[in-house]
């Protein structure tokens, strides 16, 4: 599960066996040091931020979601609903851009997380990493196939009272859409907050999607600790990922969630994908500036093949 070098072989085995492999010691202090010091600065500015869902207001009005698309109609009965047991995308009540200006001590009372805008641009020290082909190599052997990047951001999760939601529940990502070889993913976790001591705040479920039966595996999306089965409850694993580690998962066969953080967490996502993953369209959006990308290699270029060049 723990690896301190390239170890292809033993690193897939990890993840098809656990759901997770971890890079240990792989980032610097000084990298860490320099996202975590532009992060304050850029949450208090409204102009850099996605504007993010209003949390406080489902609590307030009690807003029900009956509409669970994202699940094959068949499993819907069996599936126990209230309103926060949804992605976080589909919450259509988002937070008026009037309360951003106050600045993120105020506004993450309202929300439980943001995402910047265009990370590659205003973040241009990720690119380290997002391009590193030692990530790659491990994204071919995983996706069986040349790997192209399908998201990039940065996110902050906020210490406050509201409900857990979304990432604070046990979830998978593709659900429905994990039927398709094309749609296979792996993700990337890099933390930015965390102390020398400090682990993340991650939970994953080892036990993957062909191990469990469908009614439990739809019926137990979005769901605590407390709501599981005993055998899911058994295989909950917690891994010790510290500061300059990066954790790689498979979010769509391996139910996982985040704690509710009880400081700023800072963390970046990046998301691997195969040329036909449904998530291409959305690739699209994500922008690189044309003056780095025309630095990349001829295979940094083709894992950046659907990004937005701008000048």
């Amino acid at each position: 599960m723990y690896f301190n070098e390239i170890d292809s072989k033993n690193f897939i085995k990890s993840l098809d066996k656990n759901g997770i492999a971890i890079f240990k010691n792989f980032l610097s202090n000084s990298f860490i040091d320099k996202i975590k010091k532009k992060v304050p600065k850029f949450l208090n500015n409204p102009r850099l931020i996605k504007t993010p869902s209003n949390v406080a207001a489902i609590r307030k009005n009690n807003l029900k979601n009956n509409n669970h698309y994202w699940l094959p109609k068949k499993y819907h009965k069996f599936y126990i609903s209230n309103q926060y047991k949804q992605p976080t995308g589909e919450i259509r009540q988002k937070l008026k851009k009037n309360i951003l200006k106050y600045g993120y001590k105020t506004y993450s009372k309202y929300t439980n997380s943001v995402e910047f805008k265009d990370p590659l641009i205003n973040f241009p020290e990720i690119q380290k990493i997002v391009f590193d082909e030692k990530l790659q190599i491990i994204a071919k052997k995983f996706l069986k196939s040349e790997p192209h990047l399908g998201y990039v951001a940065i996110r902050c999760h906020f210490k406050n009272n509201l409900p857990n939601i979304d990432f604070n529940l046990f979830h998978t990502d593709g659900r429905n859409k994990i039927k398709k070889k094309d749609n296979k993913l792996l993700k990337v976790l890099v933390p930015f907050h965390l102390k020398k001591k400090e682990k993340i705040e991650f939970n994953i479920i080892g036990l993957k999607r062909n191990k469990i039966n469908d009614k439990d595996y739809y019926k137990y999306q979005y769901s605590k600790k407390s709501e599981l089965p005993t055998y899911l409850k058994k295989e909950i694993i917690a891994p010790k990922v510290h500061t300059k580690d990066i954790l790689f998962f498979d979010p769509d066969n391996f139910l996982h969630k985040a704690k509710k953080p009880n400081k700023l967490r800072i963390m970046l996502y990046i998301v691997f994908v195969k040329k036909n993953n449904y998530m291409i369209p959305k690739t699209k959006k994500i922008k690189i500036k044309k003056n780095f990308f025309s630095l990349l290699t001829s295979k940094q270029k083709r894992f950046a093949k659907f990004l937005c060049q701008i000048k």
